[in-house]
């Protein structure tokens, strides 16, 4: 979902849900001249939602705010007890907003960290705690790469993040017991 309070960013996000066309189908339809195909400028998508999707996040989105201030919670409660993993750097909340906290993305520095990044994915998966790479290069995936002709070290911070970011556990659904259990396994690495 997208909100935004500006008119013409509105118009582009709703050309491109709707294939990139310059109206959508509706509006085709109940315009003087619907036989009339429209144009299509720019790249767009089919990200038009149903009304079933959309009956569904009216019913989620007075929950928005208690579900971003349990995960901030938990964000912190992760900032206060991981901060003391000298090898392992954590996410901040932004002076001048809001952290949604879809995730929880640390780094592992390569330079300080007793094992690689996958290494300690992979004895936390072996204890019970699922991680996953933090993000990707984007200049590394496939598409890009073949069609710009990117090579990894094109982009060193974004190479640096591909290999060394891990995401942890950070979800509505997790218990007191869980985060503290997250954090004794990271702990013990």
């Amino acid at each position: 979902m997208v909100t935004t309070n500006d008119e013409y960013l509105a118009g582009i996000m709703d050309q491109m849900t709707n294939h990139g066309a310059s109206m959508s189908e509706e509006q085709r339809h109940h315009g003087p001249k619907p036989y009339v195909l429209p144009d299509f400028n720019l790249l767009g998508f089919n990200y038009r939602m149903t009304d079933l999707q959309g009956a569904v996040g009216l019913v989620q989105l007075p929950k928005l705010e208690g579900f971003i201030s349990e995960r901030a919670k938990w964000a912190e409660f992760y900032r206060e007890q991981l901060s003391g993993i000298d090898w392992l750097r954590l996410p901040q909340e932004p002076e001048n907003g809001v952290h949604g906290w879809q995730s929880f993305v640390t780094y592992v520095d390569p330079d300080k960290s007793p094992r690689s990044r996958n290494e300690i994915m992979e004895s936390l998966q072996e204890l019970g705690v699922s991680t996953r790479p933090g993000t990707h290069a984007v200049h590394m995936l496939g598409l890009y790469k073949e069609k710009y002709g990117f090579k990894p070290t094109d982009f060193p911070g974004a190479l640096a993040c591909n290999d060394n970011t891990m995401a942890i556990p950070l979800h509505n659904r997790m218990s007191e017991d869980d985060y503290a259990y997250v954090v004794q396994m990271i702990k013990s690495i």
